[in-house]
């Protein structure tokens, strides 16, 4: 299982909690504003052995005012744009940033890896259905970073994509080391407010459904 850590409690888990944005600094050069810290829902992965070993920060973003994308965006407004598009009328929306960070250790056991790997991904998900609930959340967007291993890269992939109602945003053709997504906590359909077609054939940017299978409306039912 993983900790739960919420504002009303931070000032019991400040070690955990400067563990894990220690992580994200470290790995994926990645910061709160002090507003977003306030706010923000820590998911903490810890153990005896390893310590804070991973985890996620689930913060507010605003919504982006214009859903048209432009050829001069950067990869931060495209990516705030398509996820946008599938959030209720609301001035915010909820995201995580997602770290695991096992390492290749050759003392620990090939099958321990990969049960590190599964029990992570599957707590994960239902710690963010949980805070869905709690919350009214029906969509939640999520980024976390590619390693530099093959092994957890093919661990990582197998493992998230087995969520069930996944949309992958693929914010333009060259790669940026990370993974970014909206899972439908509720289940339903997505539904993009207004239909980005057209500004996303000119920005030939794609989006990948849970089956894998490029489409270009960013709409489906998945799962």
């Amino acid at each position: 299982m993983l900790k739960v850590i919420e504002p009303q409690i931070y000032e019991f888990h400040g070690p955990l909690i400067d563990s894990l944005l220690g992580l994200l600094k470290i790995y994926q050069g990645f910061y709160l504003s002090p507003e977003q810290q306030d706010k923000a829902t820590f998911l903490i992965a810890e153990d005896d052995k390893r310590g804070v070993y991973g985890g996620a920060v689930l913060y507010t973003q605003k919504i982006s005012p214009s859903l048209d994308l432009a050829v001069n965006d950067t990869r931060e407004e495209t990516l705030g744009k398509m996820f946008s598009a599938f959030q209720p009328k609301v001035k915010a929306y909820w995201t995580a940033r997602v770290c695991l960070c096992i390492g290749q250790d050759p003392s620990i056991p090939h099958l321990e890896t990969i049960e590190l790997h599964e029990n992570f991904y599957k707590n994960l998900y239902k710690a963010f259905t949980e805070f869905g609930e709690q919350k009214g959340v029906e969509y939640l967007t999520f980024t976390f970073q590619d390693t530099g291993s093959c092994t957890d890269n093919t661990l990582n992939a197998l493992l998230y994509k087995n969520w069930p109602y996944l949309l992958e945003a693929r914010p333009s053709e060259s790669p940026d080391g990370y993974v970014h997504g909206i899972l439908s906590l509720k289940g339903n359909k997505f539904k993009a407010r207004r239909n980005p077609r057209s500004s996303l054939s000119s920005y030939s940017s794609t989006a990948v459904m849970h089956s894998y299978k490029e489409v270009s409306a960013l709409e489906g039912r998945v799962g």
